[in-house]
Order: C-alpha cells, then structure tokens, then sequence
C-alpha cells in the first residue's frame, strides 16, 4: 500500500469523526513523512484545535510538530516560537518544548536564552511519569538532551566550569546515542585543550 493510500484511507476514516484530534494527528504525520510540510502542519493545526479541551496531549505533540515543520522556512521564526509556547501553554511540565526552545536558540547563537530554557526543561524532569508522546520530537532522544544544551550554551555565557562537568557527566551516561555521544567527547577535548571553542 502506497503513501498516498494509507493518507486517502486515513481520511475517509476521519471523515467518520472529523474532530478527532488523534486521527488528524496520524494524518497529519503521514503527510509530513511525504514531505507534504503544508498539508502536514494543516492537519496538526486541527489536532491542536480538536485536542485543545480533551486531548492536550495531542495538542501539545501537535504544536510541536508545527514547529518542526516551519522551522527551516526563512522568516518563520517568530511563528516558530510563538507555537512553541502554545504548547508549553498546554503542558508546562513536559520537557520536550523546553529543549525546542533552546535547540532553537542555540541555532541562532542566543546563548542566554538557550541556557536558560534548557535549565527550565531539566526543572521538569522526574517530576511525574511522564507519559509517552503520540509522535516524536526530533532530536528529542531523553533527558540528557537537556542537559547536552545547557551544557553547550553554559560554556558561551561564561560558565566553563558548568559546561565541563555537564559534559563529563553525559559522557558517563550509557543511553546516549552515537551522535550525541561523539559531540560529548568532541567538546570534552575541546574545553580541556582551551584551543577551540565548543
């Protein structure tokens, strides 16, 4: 079955119950794998807007969704973080908007900013059993991310000394994954030879 059968047949199935906010949501990723990013962030927006009273999950994973999707779109990046912030709206105690939002930063160099909401999201961390969102956040690969991108903007607001021993505690961590575990000991040996900058 094609990409476009599976969108055609998940349609005519949310036809029957139009306000589904997690219908629109699988739609919706269906259409974001194709590359269909408008289409993609059509349906997200739906799931937020059906999911907004009995389904903020579905809300919140949806916004996020947004948020990737416009995130390369140039001059979009008031909208991205104006949907970001919608949904930490939605659930301010879940760590995923909060790395979005200083990934996001540290991409246009807001070191200070970056810090700041990566200290904000490891606030949320262990505090409840989280439960599992309906779709992934990329980059997202567990709690450590958080502490990855404070570690990062630490060393560019000043706080050498933070971002070293950050680091070397991530480099003790076993679930990182291969590529978060090379720009660990790639920036270890960075601070420590003081030659290069992170």
């Amino acid at each position: 079955m094609s990409s476009n059968d599976v969108i055609e047949r998940l349609i005519v199935e949310a036809s029957k119950d139009p306000l589904d906010p997690m219908k629109n949501l699988v739609i919706a990723s269906e259409y974001e794998k194709l590359g269909q990013t408008a289409s993609a962030v059509g349906f997200y927006l739906r799931a937020a807007e059906y999911g907004h009273d009995n389904h903020t999950l579905a809300a919140y994973s949806a916004l996020l969704r947004v948020s990737i999707c416009i995130d390369g779109q140039k001059n979009r990046d008031l909208t991205v973080t104006n949907v970001i912030l919608q949904a930490m709206a939605y659930m301010p105690d879940r760590p995923e908007a909060y790395f979005l939002l200083s990934r996001f930063y540290e991409k246009k160099q807001s070191w200070q900013e970056a810090y700041t909401f990566a200290v904000l999201g490891q606030k949320f961390l262990g505090v409840q059993s989280l439960q599992t969102l309906p779709v992934s956040i990329d980059g997202y690969d567990g709690s450590y991310v958080l502490a990855f991108q404070r570690a990062i903007s630490a060393w560019w607001i000043g706080r050498a000394e933070e971002s070293l021993a950050i680091l070397r505690w991530l480099a003790d961590q076993k679930d990182l994954t291969v590529l978060y575990r090379s720009a660990v000991e790639d920036n270890i040996k960075r601070i420590e030879n003081q030659n290069v900058t992170v």
